[in-house]
């Protein structure tokens, strides 16, 4: 038997074992994968092996304690030893029947594991309808999770399914709150008079509104007269935080979604039509409270001096997009006679500040737009390519004229939301040095710098190289985002940027709008929060990917009815395992794989491109492909070059 001196040096050895063990366990995040294995990486960038057994007790993001060992050919696997956390909550997915169990497949790339569900949690629905689900057991540790059905979205086969689907994968916000509408009814046109007092009467300025036909929710109208020094332009952007404070409804609900979202035949708009089309519209011949922006604008196209006011205005025209671009071509009887004047000081200016930043700044290149066209039934019927017209130039002109001189206003003032776009990622360096080496381009500045990174690609612009080195360079950036902090937007050669203009539909515009406000009025500026940055960050992400999984779902149905086999197409992004090759016609990607051991290509990773013994693929390369396979559960359409 032991005596007190023994059990308290076995519990003491018990204890120094079980720290050991806990002290060998690490902390990682979980990454699926397209197979049933995954990943855990920590926060020292390590990543471990978790074989499908293990990957089947968590979810795609956990946080978890994990432990490590070798297999038996030497190679480290990881072990989940407990959970952390889990964000998994909630998830899209198709309903599937085995036997007499039932299941959600979660529609998530990186999850491969379904999802049990009880049989009445989904009395009614049938095998591949949509499905909007809750996680009820993680399959932590039992490896068998369970969920249910909270609704029923539909089936491919729906009017307007992709859309719905969209909103309820993305969690986008598409109902009003009754709390809403008793705030609007308290709206009115007739407030107008006494909410402008105090603001500068421009109605008799000859504002005019550029859009497309059936635009309603215009927020920005334009003025131009030539004067000694070059022009004055005018931009006058709607202003919606005129008719709403930041703690009612209207204004959280603004914040929730973020953005209007234009999904094809239908949008989903941040605030409501009786705002978005109606009180705060620029509609022509109606008086309208508005933000503007004043430019003095030299003869060479740089901004010499701004100025922001608030302001009521009068829109004398709602003008198309096609009605100005004819005007410009030389059609005189496309615009009012009482118009022309105005108009062309509109073009003039815009011609000159483009001629200012093709000098002085990075203009992105033209790439077409493609309007799809929907039957009365929510499918796509047709697709439209259309180029951009010369009025469409000027207006966007206009608009980033006006918002480089609200950015650096707010950096003036001190308080701001801003667009920065920090240049190339850190580890495509050694990759562009090589280029610039390889290519002979005469370089010798700082390409991470601003003024240097414009250099570079003003080089590779008018370089002779036979590969497209203004792409190369581009696949290599990171990504914009917002921040509190003034800094460069290197995609435009900008030494800072942000977007005031348009108010109806982001909701950081409408933020700015508020800050610029307190400023002009006196008051304290209204405080920009880390969460507000990461929230506007998380809704422009969202939104835009609900719209791109809603246009593509339709371009591939679209695409299944078409009887042409060939299609011409151009090469948009390579990777290791082939070419994302985009039909030109119809604006639809699609994956060319490329086998490099039967095809015997070799994957060149600082030129993006993979070469064969009679054959390479560029970025930019204009290519013949045909359909290989079209996947509509997966979205996924697989293409072969024709040769």
């Amino acid at each position: 038997m032991l005596n007190s001196d023994s059990l308290a040096q076995l519990k003491s050895l018990k204890s120094d074992i079980q720290v050991q063990q806990e002290e060998a366990l690490k902390d990682g995040i979980v990454r699926g994968s397209q197979g049933r294995f995954g990943f855990v990486r920590c926060d020292d960038g390590q990543s471990y092996f978790l074989p499908p057994d293990e990957m089947g007790k968590v979810f795609p993001g956990d946080s978890i304690r994990f432990s490590t060992k070798e297999d038996d050919k030497g190679k480290t696997q990881a072990f989940v030893e407990k959970l952390l956390n889990s964000d998994f909550k909630q998830f899209t997915g198709r309903f599937q029947k085995r036997g007499k169990a039932q299941f959600a497949d979660p529609d998530m790339p990186s999850l491969n594991n379904w999802l049990y569900l009880p049989p009445t949690t989904c009395e009614g629905i049938e095998d591949d309808q949509w499905l909007l689900c809750e996680v009820t057991r993680h399959p932590f540790p039992s490896g068998k999770p369970q969920a249910k059905v909270i609704k029923a979205i539909g089936t491919l086969g729906d009017s307007g399914f992709e859309r719905q689907y969209a909103i309820e994968k993305f969690a986008r916000s598409h109902e009003w709150l009754d709390t809403i509408s008793s705030e609007l009814a308290l709206l009115a046109e007739d407030s107008i008079p006494e909410k402008a007092k105090g603001r500068a009467d421009l109605t008799d300025i000859p504002f005019v509104t550029i859009d497309s036909e059936h635009t309603r929710d215009m927020d920005d109208a334009l003025y131009a007269q030539a004067n000694d020094n070059g022009w004055l332009l005018s931009i006058a952007i709607a202003d919606p935080s005129a008719w709403f404070g930041m703690n009612t409804n209207l204004d959280q609900e603004a914040a929730r979604r973020g953005n209007s979202l234009y999904f094809p035949g239908r949008s989903l708009p941040m605030l409501p039509q009786e705002l978005s089309n109606g009180l705060c519209s620029l509609l022509e011949g109606k008086d309208r409270l508005a933000i503007i922006c004043d430019m003095q604008v030299n003869k060479e196209g740089g901004v010499d001096s701004y100025e922001f006011k608030q302001a009521l205005i009068k829109s004398k025209a709602k003008l198309s997009y096609n009605q100005v671009s004819d005007f410009i071509a030389g059609k005189a009887d496309a615009l009012p006679n009482d118009l022309h004047d105005h108009v062309n000081h509109l073009n003039d200016v815009t011609q000159a500040l483009n001629a200012f930043r093709q000098a002085n700044c990075l203009v992105m290149e033209d790439r077409p737009d493609y309007y799809l066209n929907m039957s009365d039934s929510g499918k796509l019927q047709s697709i439209s390519k259309v180029d951009r017209n010369s009025a469409q130039k000027l207006v966007e002109e206009a608009m980033l004229a006006a918002n480089l001189s609200c950015a650096r206003f707010l950096q003036e003032i001190g308080s701001g939301i801003y667009i920065n776009h920090p240049g190339f990622r850190t580890e495509r360096i050694g990759d562009i040095k090589t280029i610039i080496k390889e290519q002979a381009l005469d370089f010798d500045g700082d390409f991470t710098e601003p003024k240097g990174y414009t250099q570079l690609i003003k080089l590779a612009e008018k370089s002779d190289s036979e590969l497209p080195l203004k792409t190369l360079f581009s696949r290599f950036l990171t990504r914009s985002e917002f921040s509190t902090t003034a800094d460069a937007h290197y995609g435009m050669g900008f030494e800072c940027y942000t977007t005031f203009t348009s108010p109806i539909r982001k909701y950081s515009d409408l933020v700015i709008h508020r800050i610029i406000k307190a400023h002009l009025s006196g008051i304290k500026l209204p405080e920009i929060s880390d969460e507000l940055i990461n929230t506007l960050q998380d809704n422009l992400l969202q939104g835009r990917g609900a719209v791109n999984l809603s246009e593509h779902w339709l371009k591939l149905q679209h695409l299944e009815t078409q009887k042409q086999t060939e299609f011409d197409g151009v090469i948009v992004q390579i990777n290791p395992a082939g070419c994302v090759v985009q039909v030109t016609d119809l604006g639809v990607d699609g994956f060319v794989e490329i086998n490099r051991k039967k095809s015997k290509f070799e994957f060149d990773k600082t030129y993006l491109r993979h070469v064969g013994k009679d054959t390479t693929y560029l970025l930019d390369q204009a290519v013949k492909v045909s359909v290989k396979n079209i996947d509509l559960m997966q979205r996924k359409l697989e293409l072969q070059f024709v040769v």
